[in-house]
């Protein structure tokens, strides 16, 4: 990727979540809205990343059915074991899985290639990464 990008905010705000704050609950949900359409991005890839925050976090609260982040984060091993196998798949192989469909299905990447003149086969080469940067963040915090 040509320019590093980083979600910061997003990632401390994640953090906070799981450490029981629940007034940066609703600041994490408004973050999450605005990620949800890309409002203040500085690029292609920083659009698509906030798409993907807002897609990871999306499919986290669905893989575990619910959205209480300190309650996830206090999941034991056993927990994670078993939705692996109900699911057939780990967390991280779902997240990214959910970001390259949404990117599919939405055509992410002629519209990002379109909006900040950028060629779509770079897009295409990082998308999988930039998947798995997000992903495995969110991971990192709330397991």
């Amino acid at each position: 990727m040509s320019n590093p990008i980083q979600f910061d905010d997003f990632f401390r705000l994640l953090n906070s979540v799981k450490l029981g704050n629940s007034k940066e609950k609703e600041k994490l949900d408004w973050l999450l809205a605005e990620y949800e359409h890309a409002k203040d991005c500085e690029g292609p890839y920083d659009e698509l990343g906030q798409i993907f925050c807002h897609i990871g976090i999306m499919e986290l609260y669905e893989y575990v059915g619910t959205d209480n982040i300190k309650y996830i984060h206090g999941l034991d091993n056993s927990v994670w074991n078993y939705l692996e196998v109900r699911y057939g798949e780990t967390l991280d192989q779902r997240l990214v899985k959910a970001m390259q469909v949404h990117s599919k299905k939405h055509g992410l990447i002629s519209k990002v290639s379109s909006n900040w003149k950028t060629n779509e086969e770079d897009i295409i080469r990082n998308l999988e990464g930039l998947a798995k940067y997000v992903s495995e963040g969110i991971i990192d915090i709330v397991k």
